[in-house]
């Protein structure tokens, strides 16, 4: 992978500046494409943005962002090759962003990866992919200096991590359990299973970045994720519901958040 990668080099960057970096899933088209496009310019302190595309069976997800996936297929009429040239227009903001799809929808998208490319997106992650696909698809990215994030869940054993270690170029932890929208124990008993993935991870791949996600929500669970050194947190589901309460409500949200991704704030 090159260093060139805007995604990774980014994560380095904002550990080296001591603080986590932020990222907000925000579904492509919702809740329509010009407020899509005003909510992700407005969400400046976020560090990376997480681009969902639409789903017709978006089966990771919990009520909320499925919802927002039958709002933006059913209602706006966008699908994933619509979703794709919608991120184009959005290729001069300054964050780093990648792209979460189901495998079924990038297989069905001729393509795929080529497009993100051509709409200046610096990375993806299909949480259902099996390994053999997963493999194929991490040398075509890498050819393309796409980044691939590999979906783990923090109990996994040491087996299945040292696979799907190789199938990424970043981490990406699941903390809560079952779908996004359900809170995580991260200040709780959670902790300590999420820093020993970590360090079970970082005892296997020294160097790979670690993001953390799906049931983050609150500033005091980001702060948690800090001190026990996490590379990114992931934020979904609530901002989401954010986004339905006002394009100030979700700056300040935003806001709350990266104030705890300092790594000696607590």
């Amino acid at each position: 992978m090159s260093n060139a990668n805007h995604l990774l080099l980014t994560l380095k960057r904002t550990r080296a500046a001591g603080r986590m970096a932020l990222c907000g899933y925000f579904l492509a088209g919702y809740p329509s494409p010009d407020d899509f496009y005003r909510l992700v310019r407005a969400a400046g302190d976020l560090d990376v943005i997480e681009f969902g595309i639409p789903s017709p069976t978006p089966a990771m997800d919990g009520p909320v962002i499925a919802s927002a996936h039958d709002v933006v297929i059913h209602q706006r009429g966008i699908g994933a090759e619509t979703a794709m040239a919608l991120l184009g227009g959005l290729r001069h903001i300054p964050q780093p962003r990648f792209v979460m799809t189901y495998t079924a929808v990038g297989r069905a998208l001729s393509g795929f990866l080529r497009l993100c490319v051509e709409n200046h997106i610096h990375g993806l992650i299909a949480p259902d992919i099996e390994p053999e696909e997963g493999r194929y698809v991490k040398t075509i990215a890498e050819a393309l200096n796409l980044a691939v994030l590999t979906l783990i869940d923090a109990h996994a054993p040491d087996d299945v991590l040292h696979e799907r270690i190789g199938l990424g170029n970043v981490v990406y932890l699941k903390a809560g359990a079952g779908r996004t929208g359900q809170p995580a124990d991260i200040e709780g008993e959670l902790s300590a299973v999420v820093a020993d993935a970590i360090r079970r991870i970082r005892a296997i791949d020294p160097d790979i970045p670690i993001a953390v996600g799906i049931g983050l929500q609150r500033p005091q669970q980001v702060a948690a994720l800090a001190r026990i050194g996490a590379d990114m947190a992931i934020i979904g589901t609530k901002l989401v519901e954010q986004m339905q309460a006002g394009e100030s409500a979700l700056v300040d949200y935003i806001r709350t958040l990266r104030d705890a991704t300092y790594y000696d704030a607590g």
